[in-house]
């Protein structure tokens, strides 16, 4: 009988042993996942926040903020204080760019014509060059872009931009024909269609399933289809 008894209570020491440790590990769990749900809930809310106040929506697979001009060359332009343009890369631009790991900038008070190279973005051992869509002056540039260039994929229509252009005299009535709200969605839904056809007959990549415009991989497509690619779509 104090054979059982005493396997008894090494049983439950054991299983008092293994609660407790149990207990410690959900603990030291909770203490690491909680505050990492709470910074990624947090994060996911104001990116909800950012894309609500920039009206943000869906057209023909691309992202579109409606207020902006759209330039041939896939860059978007928005008016800030002083007169400047806040100029950064549309969503089928970013659908061309595989990643983002480096960003140039040409200092502030450059002078720039129209076709000038606006930015280097390097990434998945590419370089692209973005050109300027009008003359101007560089009234500013995004530091944080410089300090954390992912920020160009992750919020390229926000925090994401590159320059802020002020342009030239001859430069505004040719601004204020590029394209924004209704027509700029007409101009995305028509270059979404032709960058499929490209993909699809340039490059033998068809279109995914539900319109999403495929992202292509740079080892992918080879030298000659990469720059065909970015000839056809990037440039002003």
């Amino acid at each position: 009988m104090s054979a059982l008894t005493s396997i008894l209570e090494s049983i439950g020491v054991f299983l008092g042993g293994l609660v407790a440790r149990l207990g410690i590990f959900l603990g030291a769990l909770a203490v690491l996942v909680v505050p990492a749900l709470l910074i990624a809930l947090a994060l996911w809310w104001a990116g909800e926040r950012r894309r609500r106040a920039l009206g943000l929506k869906r057209v023909a697979g691309l992202t579109f903020r409606p207020a902006a001009r759209y330039a041939p060359g896939h860059t978007w332009l928005a008016p800030r204080r002083g007169g400047a343009l806040e100029v950064g890369l549309d969503d089928l631009a970013l659908h061309i760019l595989p990643s983002v790991s480096a960003v140039e900038l040409p200092h502030a008070g450059a002078r720039i014509a129209k076709g000038d190279v606006l930015a280097k973005l390097h990434g998945g051992g590419r370089e692209i060059a973005i050109r300027s869509p009008f003359a101007g002056t560089i009234a500013g540039v995004n530091a944080a872009v410089l300090r954390d260039p992912g920020l160009v994929k992750l919020d390229g229509y926000g925090r994401g931009w590159l320059v802020a252009l002020a342009p030239a005299d001859e430069a505004r009535e040719a601004l204020e024909a590029l394209p924004r709200g209704e027509a700029a969605e007409e101009f995305l839904r028509r270059e979404s269609a032709r960058f499929a056809r490209f993909m699809e007959e340039r490059l033998g990549f068809a279109a995914a399933d539900g319109g999403e415009l495929l992202s292509p991989a740079p080892w992918l497509v080879g030298e000659e289809g990469w720059n065909a690619l970015a000839a056809s779509f990037l440039a002003p």
